[in-house]
């Protein structure tokens, strides 16, 4: 009996010990993020922001930005975003985006659909105006890993989008997403174990031809 006890008291610490690293072990971190095997370095941008908003909104976020000191240093653009009839991604639709510069302490825009700083890649240049990060099944595993990003997609609360193309899978961040479009891709491959998942930046293609 006292074995059996013992087991069950072995089992269980496993199983908190497992589920701890995403509650409570894990940082999320956009400090780097690593496409084709390379890590890239990032640096936040200082007072620079994208934010992305419903459009019939952005006219009344933008004037009041304004008002209290930010630049707007783009015209608020149709954000298109590609998705399969599988999947509903009716919160992204109808946004606009924009970008911001301001204060340092940082940009509070209640309405917005989502808002992150701008990043500075290694050479100094600013990158990083999207919600959306890419991520990549594992050969023969496609089926098995989707039902696993469902449930992800229920816990820390991200949009599918779908295919981005014959490799790459499009997934999308919003304010209520428990990390930024770079944190969540870095949580993919640190924590569950995908082959490969990094932010979709204009800026930065993919070299898909060294996965």
């Amino acid at each position: 009996m006292r074995k059996i006890l013992a087991l069950a008291l072995i089992l269980i610490c496993c199983a908190c010990e497992k589920s701890g690293l995403d509650q409570g072990d894990y940082t999320f971190h956009d400090r780097y993020f690593t496409s084709a095997k390379v890590q890239h370095n990032l640096e936040r941008a200082a007072g620079e922001y994208f934010v992305l908003i419903k459009e019939k909104e952005a006219a009344g976020v933008i004037a009041r930005l304004e008002t209290e000191g930010f630049t707007v240093t783009t015209e608020p653009y149709k954000w298109i975003y590609y998705t399969s009839e599988e999947y509903n991604a009716e919160q992204l639709a109808k946004c606009v985006a924009f970008t911001v510069q301001g204060y340092e302490k940082g940009l509070n825009v209640p309405n917005a659909v989502y808002t992150n700083h701008l990043y500075k890649n290694e050479d100094g240049d600013v990158v990083g105006k999207t919600n959306t990060f890419l991520i990549k099944f594992t050969k023969n595993q496609r089926d098995a890993q989707l039902v696993k990003v469902k449930e992800y997609a229920k816990e820390h609360k991200f949009l599918i989008l779908g295919d981005a193309s014959s490799e790459y899978f499009r997934l999308a961040c919003t304010n209520e997403t428990t990390g930024n479009c770079v944190e969540m891709a870095n949580w993919f491959v640190e924590v569950a174990g995908f082959k490969a998942a990094e932010p979709e930046f204009p800026e930065m293609t993919i070299d898909s031809d060294n996965q």
